[in-house]
């Protein structure tokens, strides 16, 4: 498996993430490319990693037929929302404001960056997206702190606090239940919560694994991490799964399987 990071115009891992996932792979022995644009990758192979932003990995992924499923907000895990999450156009959503304020974003990845609907004067910030835009909305919920756990074949290794004050403490109990109960979790993946002002530990969402913000996590599990899920969706072996840790999580994803067709 070779592995290729984005750069920046001056050949340097165009982000943080970019350049602790080129530590990480180093130290893991892979072989690593830099590349510039998107016309460097054209010719890699489903079994070449590629590091970088969220469009350019979707558009490699489905250069090879492979639609990612989204995952911002896991069914299994509606007990952990604690607010209402629906489903809306851009156009409903506008044409609502008797809902206002309300936390927007684009069901569609990163089509824009979500934030807070309040009035006529965030409208165009929207202006160039089309109207029948699937958007995700969410009552708005007060965290005082927010922070990301990583997760890799179903098992939490880091937590990095990236919003609020950082002497606000989660509730680490409620988070190994939210890992414990999302069946349908990745191999890898980032399970963001927030604790609200009068202490509970909520989800804010999921955040897929095939292009992830490191927010200051160890280069070599980060490598791996984005090693699991890529993998994953191309259907190749792990090669950083040197100590065969996917097999447990792979044999509960078939049993959770065989139990949803009985």
């Amino acid at each position: 498996m070779k592995i290729y990071i984005k750069t920046d115009n001056k050949g340097i891992p165009e982000t943080d993430s970019d350049y602790t996932a080129w530590q990480g792979f180093q130290a893991l022995g892979l072989e690593t490319f830099f590349y510039n644009s998107e016309k460097e990758i054209e010719n890699t192979r489903p079994d070449d990693l590629i590091v970088g932003g969220v469009s350019i990995i979707k558009r490699k992924l489905g250069s090879y037929g492979i639609e990612i499923p989204e995952y911002d907000y896991p069914e299994e895990l509606e007990k952990y929302f604690g607010r209402s999450i629906w489903t809306d156009s851009l156009e409903g959503i506008l044409n609502k404001q008797s809902e206002w304020p309300v936390f927007v974003k684009p069901v569609r990845d990163k089509a824009f960056v979500g934030f807070v609907l309040k009035s006529e004067k965030d409208v165009p910030r929207l202006r160039e997206f089309k109207s029948n835009e699937s958007v995700l909305c969410s009552e708005l919920v007060d965290f005082e702190a927010e922070f990301r756990a990583f997760t890799r074949y179903g098992k939490i290794w880091d937590v990095r606090p990236y919003r609020g004050d950082w002497h606000v403490k989660y509730d680490s109990n409620v988070l190994d239940e939210m890992v414990k109960e999302y069946t349908r979790i990745p191999a890898g993946c980032a399970v963001d919560i927030g604790v609200t002002k009068d202490g509970r530990t909520l989800l804010v969402e999921i955040n897929d694994g095939f292009a992830l913000g490191c927010y200051g996590a160890e280069s070599i599990q980060y490598a791996k991490l984005l090693s699991a899920r890529w993998c994953e969706l191309v259907g190749i072996h792990d090669e950083c799964d040197i100590f065969f840790e996917g097999a447990d999580w792979k044999k509960m994803h078939r049993q959770e399987t065989m139990k949803s067709i009985s």
